[in-house]
């Protein structure tokens, strides 16, 4: 019949997704406000029972909607919508650390930002949700690098959000960094105590050094080894400005590895069909949680930077960092 319901069913892939969600993947552009106006009314059901945005779906399932609401032309000016793709959602589930009432952690793969925008659309705010189901309601607190990987945390209540938030302004979260830079330190260990500031162009914003406008950064470093020119670095931000060890690194003359904003090889000489992606990992972070005044959580290294480190024969230093680890940092 001409004016019959159009249904939707619920496959393998959706099982478990909100029903708001669920309809945004299948109608494209339509407006979190519109849709709740339809199940509200009860123009839009599931197995013909009226339903809730926030109802978890079951497989099997069926959810009508309007006949001519799938193929609606809505607004262009309307925000694009978050699509997820089935790998990264499967991605983001491999990468949980540690989960807490509070908070999750994550190992953060590499070549996804924290955060959506205009160009970005592979991003961890969008597939949270996806990726667990039973997390009601997420909150940022903090930033990694698109291509940095390692230690992220996300609070899942707005107390520990704004608690955890206040550790990363006051730097009271100890965080433990693992990169491969090219060059040969002089040091073997020291501190970069070198201001920094966001500069801004037409087409780009890039971080500098800035003696006199420049905010205070400080990261300590330590060598823990050298071979074919590049080195393993264990790195201790005691500021946390965008771009800070980035930025520091290079300006010793020592940029990291896959690091082209900044001055880093692209390429390694063994190995110079393939591109390499930023090899820098967040190691370690430790904060104040509930009764333990350090609550550490460690992130494994991924295969791409593991295998990295022995085709340049940096693999030979890993026993000093779990040493490290075992012992704290």
């Amino acid at each position: 019949m001409p004016n019959s319901p159009y249904i939707f069913k619920v496959n393998n892939n959706y099982e478990g997704m909100r029903l708001d969600k669920f309809l945004k993947l299948k109608i494209t552009g339509i407006q979190q406000s519109h849709l709740e106006r339809l199940i509200g009314s009860g123009s839009i059901r599931v197995n013909q029972k009226k339903s809730k945005p926030s109802n978890r779906l079951n497989f099997g399932e069926q959810v009508s909607v309007p006949p001519k609401l799938k193929d609606q032309k809505f607004d262009q000016k309307v925000k694009t919508q978050f699509i997820p793709l089935k790998n990264d959602i499967k991605l983001l589930k491999s990468s949980l650390i540690k989960e807490e009432n509070d908070f999750i952690a994550l190992n953060k793969p590499s070549g996804i930002a924290v955060q959506g925008g205009s160009k970005l659309k592979r991003h961890i705010d969008g597939l949270i949700e996806y990726a667990f189901s039973n997390i009601e309601k997420h909150y940022l607190v903090h930033r990694l690098d698109r291509d940095t990987t390692g230690v992220f945390l996300i609070a899942k209540n707005k107390n520990f959000a704004k608690e955890i938030s206040e550790y990363f302004k006051h730097n009271t979260i100890r965080k433990v960094y693992i990169a491969i830079v090219c060059g040969i330190f002089q040091n073997h260990e020291g501190t970069i105590d070198i201001p920094i500031i966001k500069e801004r162009s037409d087409k780009s914003e890039k971080v500098v050094v800035d003696e006199i406008n420049g905010l205070k950064s400080i990261t300590n470093y330590k060598v823990l080894g050298s071979s074919e020119n590049y080195s393993l670095v264990l790195l201790f931000p005691k500021t946390g400005r965008t771009h800070q060890i980035r930025v520091h690194l290079s300006h010793l003359g020592n940029p990291i590895l896959g690091d082209g904003k900044y001055g880093g090889n692209f390429k390694i000489e063994k190995n110079i069909n393939k591109i390499s992606s930023l090899k820098l990992h967040c190691l370690q972070m430790s904060f104040p949680y509930k009764k333990i005044k350090n609550n550490i959580i460690n992130a494994r290294l991924n295969s791409d930077f593991s295998d990295c480190l022995k085709l340049l024969k940096l693999d030979k230093f890993l026993h000093v960092v779990n040493r490290y680890i075992e012992n704290g940092f």
